[in-house]
């Protein structure tokens, strides 16, 4: 994984420091309810670098940064449909209690092998969701701010197997991004089209 900025650089003329000026932005003239600013890409592109760093700069703590991660469903594994992952309704009341004025960010998670519990936490002046999949029909209202790492999904693949075998997973967890995150990585950006959908883009060098 890239360092906090290392690897960053501008695409289309769109940098970290505009990324961090327009969530400023947001949130001195929002009112009334939590902005709501989602960073995706594909897995290994850089997502969870770049929301810490954006957390960090905005005085939040980590835990009050959103990721998909932990909203795994019960029907997710290698077996399970590219929209099967994620618990999509969890995720969205929570991003529903931000735009609704909810004092405390709470929620049920479940990670990917299973284990669950609950976060609570005061819910911060800007919610940051981070994840794969974030842009598509069923989000478009989600976001006041929605940005996109651009990184072809092999790229990307290829630093999160580097990544995840110094943090020990096994062969079989590795052969999965052969067999099914990459390859749908590729699915959904065809049939989603997230650049397009997308207020800023950076792009991350692999």
């Amino acid at each position: 994984m890239v360092g906090v900025l290392e690897g960053w650089h501008a695409m289309s003329e769109t940098t970290y420091d505009d990324l961090l000026a327009r969530v400023r932005e947001l949130v001195a003239t929002t009112e009334g309810r939590v902005p709501v600013v989602g960073i995706t890409g594909h897995g290994g592109a850089g997502k969870s670098t770049l929301a810490e760093r954006l957390a960090a700069d905005l005085g939040l703590e980590e835990d009050q940064v959103v990721a998909t991660d932990a909203f795994y469903a019960t029907t997710c594994g290698p077996d399970a449909g590219m929209w099967e992952q994620c618990d999509w309704p969890l995720l969205e009341a929570v991003v529903r209690g931000a735009r609704t004025g909810s004092e405390r960010l709470r929620y049920d998670y479940r990670w990917w092998g299973g284990e669950t519990g609950t976060e609570d936490h005061p819910m911060p002046p800007v919610l940051v969701v981070e994840g794969i999949r974030l842009l598509n029909d069923r989000t478009d209202a989600w976001f006041d701010l929605a940005v996109w790492i651009e990184m072809d999904p092999d790229a990307a693949g290829a630093r999160a197997k580097s990544r995840n075998l110094l943090q020990g997973d096994d062969r079989a967890e590795l052969d999965l991004w052969d067999t099914k995150w990459i390859p749908e990585g590729h699915a959904y950006e065809q049939q989603e089209r997230p650049r397009e959908r997308a207020d800023l883009v950076l792009r991350a060098e692999g």
